[in-house]
Formats: structure tokens, sequence, C-alpha cells
């Protein structure tokens, strides 16, 4: 595994769990999910940082919730949710779709990045969504 490095305005290391690899709870793939998004996304240039979390299950030990993309496992599949930030601003993310395969939500992640890339925006995605409307940008992203 590549060390995690990526600073500044890109795509920071995927944070996931262990998933259905080591833990009990698990739902879903966490860790195969998360490495395909790092091994993608990681490093790559964006208007603002970029966080993204990958949980098993509903337990969220990866915060899925407080990410720019956080994708929670559940026994039905994948509910992917969107705007998600800590810090001095702390902002909880939008579920934007539900029961996903991991296909899906490769295919959905990939629409989230070239939209925000191509945005003119400076804003952390959870403050660009605030300005636009979680409607408006479900709607630009097919999702």
């Amino acid at each position: 595994m590549a060390p995690g490095a990526a600073i500044g305005l890109c795509v920071r290391s995927v944070k996931f769990c262990p998933g259905t690899t080591f833990c009990k709870q698990g739902k879903q793939d966490a860790v195969g999910l998360g490495l395909k998004l790092d091994e993608k996304y990681h490093g790559m240039p964006m208007p603002s940082k970029f966080k993204m979390g990958v949980s098993g299950c509903p337990n969220s030990c990866s915060e899925p919730a407080i990410k720019d993309v956080g994708i929670m496992g559940t026994a039905k599949g994948y509910t992917l949710m969107v705007g998600g930030a800590a810090g001095a601003k702390p902002r909880l993310a939008e579920p934007v779709a539900k029961e996903l395969s991991e296909e899906e939500v490769l295919e959905a992640v990939d629409r989230i990045v070239s939209f925000y890339q191509n945005s003119g925006t400076k804003k952390r995605l959870g403050s660009f969504i605030e300005s636009i409307g979680l409607e408006e940008f479900k709607k630009q992203t097919g999702l």
C-alpha cells in the first residue's frame, strides 16, 4: 500500500474500515472498495481538499458522515453520502443514494468528482452543495 502523502488541494487518502474482511459487523467489502477508490483518486487535484470514507456497516468506523464523499455498507448494499466535514465548520453528509452495488458506487463517485472538478468553485464540497442546493447537485451529477 502506498503511503498517504497527499496534502493540499487534492483527494486525500481514502479512509476505510476492515469491512467484511476482518469484522463480524461488516455487511459490505469496505477494504476492496476503499482500495479501488484510493488507487483511482488519491492525490488527484481538486478545487479544495477532498476526503472519502468507506465503512462496511452502519457503525461507520471510517466516519463516512463527515467526509466529502462517504460510503456506508448496509445489508442491502451501499449508501452514498456527500458534503460532510469535521473541524471548525462541522457538517453531516447528506445521503443521496441507497442500496447501491459496488459498481454503482464507483460510477456515482466518478460523476461527483468530475462535476466538482469542473464546478469552478474553491469551496469544500459541502459548502458548494449548500450554495447550489442539494437537489440541483443531484440533478447535475445524475444521482
